[in-house]
């Protein structure tokens, strides 16, 4: 997708969610001593270890996730300030949750995992998670959006697989919602939520990304 917009400058847009469970981290993690081992670990639990390009924390994958990744490119002339990318995304997302009746702000949350000041949380809780990569001019920026995921397991995955590194980080499953759990209709989370997200990035100007 980042080269695609590398060589074309079109902004597009893709929507996606893992088949199974997983845990991704940045590729700094892998240079860590008892990386090896604790992948192995995960994944005898159930939740196989994958690196990924861009920065933050560890995140969990699978069904009940849902991730947005848009990719544009910055005009020349324009800077590539962290607050005007991160707003590329931030924007939108908000303006979609604003369709399904739910106020999303972006601020960090304590206990959360893959904390940052770009997630976006309800009355304090952490419901999507951001990251980005540049290439030259053009940034790919993703979001991962908790729909229904089974909150307790993948905290606890994210915990001990952080244990078993030599991390101290506390994650909690009580400072993170689903949007299972915020929708006023009995709406299917997935389908609500990619409704409103393909409205929201399509009136933002992106198309969408056929791989």
């Amino acid at each position: 997708m980042l080269e695609t917009v590398v060589a074309s400058g079109q902004a597009t847009a893709m929507l996606w969610q893992a088949r199974a469970p997983a845990l991704v981290l940045p590729e700094r993690f892998t240079k860590a001593a008892p990386f090896s081992a604790a992948a192995k670990a995960s994944a005898a639990r159930g939740w196989p270890v994958i690196p990924r390009k861009t920065g933050g924390g560890i995140t969990p994958q699978g069904p009940g996730v849902l991730n947005l990744a848009l990719c544009f490119e910055v005009a020349s002339g324009q800077s590539r300030a962290i607050l005007a990318s991160y707003a590329k995304i931030v924007d939108p997302m908000r303006a979609a949750f604003a369709q399904l009746g739910i106020e999303a702000e972006a601020t960090p949350v304590q206990g959360s995992f893959c904390d940052g000041d770009y997630n976006l949380a309800v009355e304090g809780r952490k419901i999507v998670g951001t990251a980005q990569r540049w290439r030259g001019r053009t940034c790919l920026i993703h979001a991962l959006l908790l729909t229904d995921l089974d909150l307790a397991p993948a905290v606890a995955a994210l915990a001990d697989f952080s244990a078993d590194l030599g991390h101290d980080t506390v994650f909690r499953d009580d400072v993170h919602c689903r949007l299972a759990d915020l929708l006023k209709t009995e709406q299917d989370p997935t389908q609500a939520a990619v409704d409103a997200l393909w409205q929201a990035v399509s009136e933002a100007g992106y198309v969408p990304f056929a791989p």
